[in-house]
């Protein structure tokens, strides 16, 4: 009975268990889709909206002039240069104008381009690969300002998304990220947009290996599908009444997809929550279609900008139970015939058998835990069956193993004491070896001998390439080399670190370094001989903002705050040309601009925006007593 109940409970425990392992993997695989999905087009969706906001920094900055269409035109060539994904980038005003870059089926880039001089059809012009007009193509009727994309950003008034459309250029659905651009007044002046084919987030879905029979598919809140994993038609035909437009299509509802498992899984949505938009967090749940389980996963992606759809990842759990049942079969036929053959021994030697084997392991056990007793076994050895001789033998082995257990113990321990006298021996003769310190004297020989070539560097030539001295005479040269010092560095050797005191000012003289954020781990750049770091920090009396180290043998001619002050005492003409370079680094200034109100260093902030000039003399002023 007890064998019965073990092989019977072991049984049921083991498909119990295998059936809730394979749940979980189930349940986890359609989470790591689901989550692989939403990284996805949460990437493939940004791309846009980062260059919308890179586009207009360019307008605010006063790099970009939307007025002038040859200006577009080169920057959306090399916007489109720059990220191959990017199908067509294009620019409509008020006044009907347009201008874009398309990429058409044959992977040829063509111009579009309508402007008032030319007259109001839109001309197309094809491109070779430097981005030049070859010839004009086609032309055609096109007004930018009745575009479903212009008209969201008209709108909406910031950066977003158009509702999903077709395309006019190409017969897909697609949805734009658009950008619109106001003129001083609060005016709009125009927009720009960039479109996004929903047919490659269709071929990321299908390209997944989810599992055999699962699926994966995007829907808005209404239930029409974005993108499936499932090769079918997103446009259908309306009813009668209804019109397909580029600007409101006949699109496919999930509850009408042609796989069941994308329809069936709609309806349940629908009949779970009743509306979708109540669906704000991911969720997870299961229900039967056809009698097979369907393990789901709901995850919204939102971007704040208009963006509001649903990713559904599904996993049939029969893709995985066959395994399990095959198992299970097995398990019970070997179980069976395993109980059969076990009772039947059992009741037959358990008595006879049983107790002297028990006996025979806990010596054995013994044994191994070196607490042999040579007696243990008196009892067993009386038998004169095989069990009997059996134990003879075994208590006979576990003497010798005992015996020779100890002797190699006391081996191991000699042999442990000449190793560690080895060891001293050998250390000892290397440290008597006088070719040891001989190879650490030319090591030393070669340090100095690298550090006297460093000493005969022209520093007065070297400085003079810098362009705050270009103007220094051969005399003034020298007292700039006396109000500083040489400072010489191997590689790897840090110069300054971010969040560091500005306390110095650095000429490379020889050798070279590299210059990176260590918070972010971002490489910034190289610098090498005749360029100089550190004087925005020194000069504004603020923390380095990067860190800096040497990538070879570099000497450095260093100038302190206090060598500084000298200099710009001596020679108030210097204070002004690196005012006037500080000046110049603008957008660094602005950057830099909380951090400078962090350290109480910005009271009159409407003084800086208006006169960055003055305040940067006022700070020199300041701090180094002109």
């Amino acid at each position: 009975m007890p064998i019965f109940v073990a092989v019977g409970v072991t049984g049921w425990l083991s498909f119990r268990s295998g059936q809730q392992s394979v749940e979980m993997l189930v349940r986890k695989l359609s989470e790591e889709v689901s989550d692989r999905i939403e990284s996805e087009v949460a990437t493939y969706m940004k791309q846009p909206q980062v260059f919308h906001e890179l586009t207009l920094a360019a307008i605010r900055s006063g790099n970009l002039n939307v007025e002038d269409f040859g200006e577009l035109e080169r920057y959306f060539w090399h916007q489109m240069l720059w990220d191959d994904s990017i199908i067509y980038s294009y620019y409509g005003n008020e006044a009907g104008e347009f201008i874009g870059i398309n990429v058409i089926d044959d992977g040829k880039r063509v111009l579009r381009i309508r402007q008032q001089e030319s007259g109001s059809p839109r001309q197309t012009y094809e491109l070779d690969s430097q981005g030049n007009r070859l010839g004009e193509i086609s032309v055609g009727e096109y007004d930018p300002r009745v575009r479903p994309w212009y008209q969201n950003a008209k709108s909406f008034g910031k950066i977003t998304w158009s509702p999903i459309y077709k395309f006019q250029s190409q017969d897909v659905l697609g949805i734009t990220a658009v950008a619109p651009v106001y003129q001083p007044g609060g005016t709009l002046q125009g927009v720009f947009a960039i479109n996004i084919s929903l047919g490659q987030l269709s071929e990321f879905l299908n390209s997944l290996e989810i599992s055999p029979a699962g699926a994966a598919f995007i829907i808005e809140r209404s239930g029409t599908i974005v993108a499936s994993s499932v090769v079918e038609n997103l446009l259908v035909e309306g009813e009668a009444g209804q019109t397909d437009s580029a600007e409101n299509p006949n699109r496919l509802l999930a509850v009408e997809s042609i796989n069941p498992a994308i329809q069936g899984t709609a309806r349940e949505l629908f009949a779970r929550y009743n509306n979708l938009d109540s669906i704000q967090t991911a969720e997870n749940f299961k229900f039967s279609l056809d009698g097979k389980m369907q393990l789901v996963a709901v995850t919204p992606i939102q971007d704040g900008r208009g963006l509001d759809w649903l990713i559904v990842a599904i996993v049939p759990e029969s893709d995985f139970m066959g395994y399990i049942y095959e198992n299970t079969r097995n398990t019970v036929v070997l179980s069976l015939a395993a109980l059969v053959v076990a009772s039947i021994l059992g009741i037959a030697i358990a008595k006879w058998l049983i107790q002297p084997i028990l006996r025979l392991s806990a010596t054995a056990q013994d044994i191994e835990l070196g607490n042999f007793d040579p007696n243990s076994l008196t009892e067993v050895t009386k038998r004169s069956d095989e069990v009997g001789q059996l134990a003879r033998i075994f208590q006979d082995m576990a003497n010798k193993i005992y015996a020779r257990e100890q002797g190699f113990k006391n081996q191991l321990s000699l042999l442990q004491n000449e190793t560690d006298k080895a060891k001293k021996a050998m250390l000892l003769t290397q440290m008597s070896d006088s070719s040891y310190f001989q190879q650490l004297l030319i090591k030393s020989k070669r340090t100095r001998s690298k550090a006297e070539e460093f000493q005969k560097i022209d520093v007065a030539e070297l400085l003079k390439k810098v362009s705050y001295f270009h103007s220094f005479s051969d005399a003034e040269i020298q007292q700039l080399i006396e109000m500083g010092y040489r400072k010489i560095l191997y590689p790897g050797e840090y110069v300054c670190r971010e969040d560091e005191p500005g306390d110095a000012f650095y000429i490379i003289l020889e050798g070279s370094v590299e210059i990176f954020v260590e918070k972010i781990n971002k490489f910034l750049t190289n610098l090498g001989v005749g360029t100089f770091f550190g004087e925005l920090s020194l000069l504004l009396g603020i923390p380095r903002t990067a860190t800096v180290r040497t990538r070879e043998d570099t000497v450095l001619f260093v100038l302190d705050r206090e060598g500084l002050q000298k200099l710009l005492r001596n020679y108030k003409d210097l204070a002004e040309q690196i005012a006037q370079a500080l000046h110049e680094h603008k957008a660094e200034l602005e950057s830099r601009k909380e951090l400078l109100q962090k350290m109480g260093l910005l009271d009159d902030e409407e003084g800086f925006n208006q006169n960055p000039l003055g305040w940067i003399r006022n700070r020199m002023a300041t701090l180094f007593g002109l």
